[in-house]
This record gives structure tokens, C-alpha cells and sequence, in this order.
């Protein structure tokens, strides 16, 4: 009787810790797996930080332009909600694939964007009665595609064409007279050969391509390049200087 006691108690002792070692196992393995599924979430995916309260002007203009301000690629105002609204929860918005859309920066006035082969770019400017000018530049292979708008209140106000704000810059290189027939120069003038650039604050530098030089176009171009600063009360860039800007030609 006493050996089928003990041989009881035995049976019972190694049952009891064979099902605690099994009831310690299985939660080690799920706390392993769960690590690893939030490891590789976190490698796939790029966080890109925004300040909310201190971009909001910007991303609510954002959220404002129609889509066809993005003419070489599509910014649904679906997906720019998406965006918008995990920057204001967050103060970033996770990227999973930047090699499409690429932020290169982000202020409070400016933000530019790599779209894979090309380049999209906003910039806006305050006026005096607290509405902004908006500039957007779509630039791709063949040039460069420009919208402007102005702001106000959540309403957004479309211009023509850039003759609005840079008082037809085209018209302005030009001599008024001239030693020798301009016209085929002139002409050539309509080509997209004109870079324009918006980083230096409430100014935009817009210049010629490589071949417009002083040498060969002097009798006919007070310059190949003219740098315009904003005028908050007119609500537009006026003329700072044209100027003849050194080119190497290819």
C-alpha cells in the first residue's frame, strides 16, 4: 500500500511541473513574436516630423489647392486630408515610400518635395490685409508648370498667369531699343528656358537658361536675369534689379 502512495505522489509531482514549465512557455512565445512584428513595423516605415502649431498656415493652404495644382502627379485631397490630419495628431506623418515623395523641407513659408524624377515646390507670402500669396512650381523635364493663388479666410483666389505677379518679367529683360533686329531673339524668349528661385524670404530670383548670354544677346537684353522682392500692400513682386548673370556655355 505504501509503494502505490509513493508511486501516486510521483505521478503527481511530475505532472504539476511538466504543466507549469508548459504554461510558462507559451507566453515567451507570443511577447517573441509580438517584438518581432513591431521591430519590422518600425523599420518599414519613415517618420517625418512637422511642427502643426508651428506650419499650420502652410498646411491648411495645402489642403485648399485644387488638384490640379499637381500636374505632373496626383496629391488627391483625400490623401492630403490623410496627411494633414496625422501631422496635427502627431507632428508627423509616417512615409512608406520615399523614393516617391520625398520631403527635402518643410518651413513655416516654404516646403518642396522630390516626386520621383522631378521636384514640387509651395511658397507664401503674408500681406498686409493678412492673406498670403501662394506660388506653387511643378518642375519636371520640359520646365516648369506655375500656379498662383491668393488666400484668404479659407477661400482660395486663382490668378491667370505669372504677368499677374511679376509684371510680365518677359517684357521687362527686353531693350526698348535696340542697335539691331530683335524679333528671332525675342522669340526665343517663349521657350521654357526660365529657372525661378523662391529660397531667399519675400524674394524670387528668375534667370535664363545657359545659352542667353551678355555676349550674344547684349544689343538686345538690358540682362538674363531679373530678382524681384514682395510688395505686401500691392500684393505683388516688384522689380529689385536686372542684371546680366555670368553663364557657361555648353
Amino acid at each position: 500500500m505504501k509503494q502505490l502512495l509513493v508511486i501516486l505522489l510521483t505521478f503527481t509531482i511530475i505532472s504539476c511541473k511538466n504543466k507549469t514549465q508548459n504554461t510558462i512557455s507559451k507566453p515567451s512565445e507570443t511577447v517573441k513574436f509580438t517584438n518581432l512584428k513591431n521591430s519590422q513595423k518600425s523599420n518599414s516605415a519613415h517618420k517625418v516630423t512637422i511642427d502643426f502649431k508651428k506650419n499650420k498656415d502652410l498646411l491648411d493652404i495645402i489642403l485648399l489647392l485644387p488638384d490640379s495644382t499637381f500636374s505632373s502627379w496626383e496629391w488627391k485631397l483625400e490623401d492630403r486630408t490623410k496627411w494633414y490630419n496625422e501631422i496635427k495628431d502627431h507632428n508627423y506623418y509616417i512615409d512608406n515610400d520615399p523614393n516617391f515623395f520625398n520631403q527635402k523641407y518643410f518651413e513655416p513659408h516654404k516646403a518642396g518635395f522630390s516626386i520621383v524624377d522631378g521636384f514640387w515646390s509651395i511658397n507664401i507670402y503674408k500681406t498686409s490685409e493678412n492673406s498670403y500669396i501662394v506660388i506653387t512650381d511643378d518642375i519636371v523635364g520640359d520646365g516648369n508648370s506655375l500656379n498662383f493663388y491668393e488666400a484668404y479666410s479659407n477661400i482660395l483666389k486663382q490668378y491667370l498667369d505669372e504677368k499677374t505677379i511679376f509684371s510680365d518679367f518677359k517684357e521687362q529683360l527686353k531693350k526698348k531699343e535696340n542697335t539691331e533686329n530683335c524679333e528671332d531673339k525675342f522669340e526665343e524668349m517663349n521657350d521654357p528656358i526660365f529657372e525661378f528661385d523662391f529660397t531667399t524670404s519675400n524674394k524670387v530670383e528668375i534667370e535664363s537658361s545657359w545659352y542667353l548670354t551678355k555676349e550674344n544677346y547684349e544689343n538686345c537684353l538690358t540682362g538674363n536675369a531679373i530678382t524681384y522682392h514682395f510688395n505686401p500692400k500691392t500684393k505683388k513682386f516688384e522689380v529689385e534689379k536686372i542684371y546680366w548673370k555670368p553663364k557657361n556655355e555648353n
